[in-house]
């Protein structure tokens, strides 16, 4: 029983508990939020890669920087990806 207990307030059960409620609840705004983050890739990935590697480390927060540029890369790529499948797709029905 105690065991059970420790797993069910582990912090990691309650992060899944809250994203999936989030997941759940919210689909109906994730789409357009995505589609802006996609839309305006371009623009607010290099600004971000600019100032993680020239500005913060300049005033002393280098390993934030570090953080901020790994984090905006991650969601870079995923865009980059969701572009892909979507192209790979469009070709796919098209031919």
């Amino acid at each position: 029983m105690k065991r059970l207990k420790t797993l069910l307030l582990h912090p990691l059960t309650t992060v899944a508990v809250v994203v999936s409620a989030v997941g759940q609840l919210s689909i109906g705004w994730v789409e357009p939020v995505w589609a802006l983050i996609s839309a305006t890739s371009g623009y607010w990935f290099p600004a971000i890669a600019t100032t993680s590697t020239t500005l913060l480390p300049e005033i002393g927060y280098g390993s934030e920087g570090t953080t901020v540029l790994i984090a905006a890369a991650i969601v870079f790529v995923g865009v980059q990806l969701d572009r892909l499948i979507q192209r790979v797709q469009q070709f796919l029905d098209n031919r």
